[in-house]
């Protein structure tokens, strides 16, 4: 993994806006939170915990390019996955996939919606994601949030836009119908 990663995170992630007072670089918060998750790790505190313990270890630093890393608070860590654009993330995702996985012209992609369990409470309706996955080796390399009051459909439309030419594609049924009606 490397800076491989690092690099391509700061190539896609923007700071959106918190150039003031931003003492934390969104890239870099968002790379230790993948080595934390690669780790073991399963959620921000377990993230902030796992921060702790090894920011200091002269193997991160060299990652990181840095002599020096402070660690966030526990909030902090909260708050930098509520900021991330989620798109510019699974963008820097689908990049990064493609570092270890050669995906041959018209390979199969499998694509399929489904409701994120537990994603619903009383403030909020349940999230629906559609992912693609590569048929033969079942590797998922890319997601799209179904909007809520709609479809697989237009998710379906626009996940095609944003791929190349590379993908031959599996679906089901509710991806043949012509219109994609709210609500179908």
């Amino acid at each position: 993994m490397g800076n491989q990663l690092l690099e391509i995170f700061k190539d896609e992630i923007s700071e959106q806006g918190r150039k003031q007072a931003r003492q934390y670089s969104l890239p870099v918060m968002m790379y230790l939170s993948v080595l934390a998750i690669l780790m073991g790790s399963k959620n921000p505190i377990e993230i902030h915990q796992w921060m702790k313990n090894n920011a200091k270890r002269k193997e991160i630093k060299k990652l990181l390019g840095v002599a020096f890393f402070k660690v966030p608070g526990k909030s902090r860590v909260y708050n930098f996955f509520e900021i991330v654009d989620k798109i510019e993330l699974e963008r820097a995702f689908r990049r990064w996939i493609r570092v270890f996985v050669e995906i041959p012209e018209h390979t199969v992609a499998a694509v399929d919606g489904k409701v994120l369990r537990g994603s619903a409470n009383s403030h909020n309706d349940a999230v629906s994601i559609l992912s693609a996955v590569l048929a033969e080796t079942k590797l998922i390399i890319a997601h799209k949030e179904i909007k809520n009051k709609s479809n697989e459909i237009p998710a379906f439309q626009e996940l095609i836009g944003e791929f190349d030419e590379t993908f031959s594609y599996g679906f089901d049924a509710l991806n043949t119908q012509k219109n994609s009606k709210k609500g179908c």
